[in-house]
């Protein structure tokens, strides 16, 4: 049972990234984004709202990357970084910075919350390159997010967008 709380607190946290599409508007994935899987007890899992999401079998946390490509609209990394942390009620930015990331301007921010009541908190890193909008992100139990984190930062380390 517990795993299944687990599993429906990532999905909720991992489908908060939304997408508008105008009409007229193609929304694609990025072509030649180059990573390394977090490897350790992450493990490769199916996400719709994702490129690619990882899951650790330890702690139930979650590492995922969404790129769009052809978003007519533009919108800020502020939006986009909001749009990400819609999904969180009570939600408190314990930490946020402007920094450059593949060499492009970016967001990075620490955020708690909870989700049906449950404490959580997500760590996200929001930047455009080249005409895509770039969302990599870390979440878990408010508990176990600190346990992880380093494994995210390792991932960003490694995340080249084209």
């Amino acid at each position: 049972m517990r795993n299944h709380f687990k599993y429906f607190i990532m999905s909720l946290l991992l489908t908060s990234c939304v997408s508008v599409e105008l009409p007229g508007n193609k929304m694609t994935s990025a072509k030649g984004v180059e990573f390394q899987d977090p490897g350790g007890s992450y493990d490769s899992i199916k996400a719709k709202n994702a490129d690619k999401t990882w899951q650790s079998k330890k702690s139930g946390n979650t590492i995922s990357y969404l790129s769009e490509c052809g978003n007519t609209a533009d919108p800020s990394l502020q939006s986009i970084e909001s749009d990400s942390l819609s999904a969180l009620s009570n939600l408190e930015i314990l930490k946020t910075e402007t920094t450059t990331f593949n060499g492009r301007g970016a967001r990075q921010t620490i955020a708690a919350g909870t989700v049906d009541g449950v404490p959580v908190a997500l760590a996200l890193l929001v930047f455009k390159k080249n005409g895509c909008n770039y969302t990599l992100s870390y979440g878990g139990l408010e508990k176990q997010f600190n346990s992880e984190l380093s494994i995210f930062e390792d991932f960003k380390k490694n995340f080249k967008a084209p």
